[in-house]
């Protein structure tokens, strides 16, 4: 299953990513795994994680989730906070193919880069084309 972590220039880009991948979910054109959100705001000192977003309910629901499903691997999740600058935020997906197109219309006008990705090379070439954005970078887990 593709992982991909997708850095946003503002601190609620990923929150609203989120809610835009939901609604794309809920119409059946795209399914997601797990979902981790990382903020930095201005005035943090380091960043905060918030694992399995689009869990609903408590944190047992949560733990179940880990039971049931394979999650984001921590490696990328640390990897993604290092790629982070205060005002920015960062969305890792775990999903069980690269839908492209939805990723693309999910994150459109959004400011937001690839990152970081287990894609192969023409996958993420893909991606980055769907968005418009030749000039981000891909860097290895």
């Amino acid at each position: 299953m593709p992982t991909t972590a997708w850095r946003f220039s503002g601190t609620e880009g990923a929150d609203e990513a989120v809610l835009k991948l939901k609604q794309q979910e809920a119409a059946k054109l795209v399914e997601v795994q797990d979902v981790t959100v990382i903020r930095w705001p201005q005035y943090a000192t380091e960043p905060t994680v918030q694992e399995h977003v689009t869990e609903q309910g408590s944190k047992v629901s949560s733990l179940m989730h880990k039971f049931t499903h394979s999650g984001i691997d921590s490696a990328m999740v640390q990897a993604a906070q290092g790629d982070m600058s205060p005002g920015t935020s960062v969305l890792i997906l775990l999903t069980p193919e690269a839908a492209v197109e939805a990723f693309a219309k999910a994150f459109e006008g959004q400011g937001v880069e690839l990152i970081r990705s287990d894609l192969s090379v023409q996958e993420q070439d893909q991606v980055r084309a769907a968005l418009g954005d030749s000039g981000a970078t891909d860097q290895p887990k």
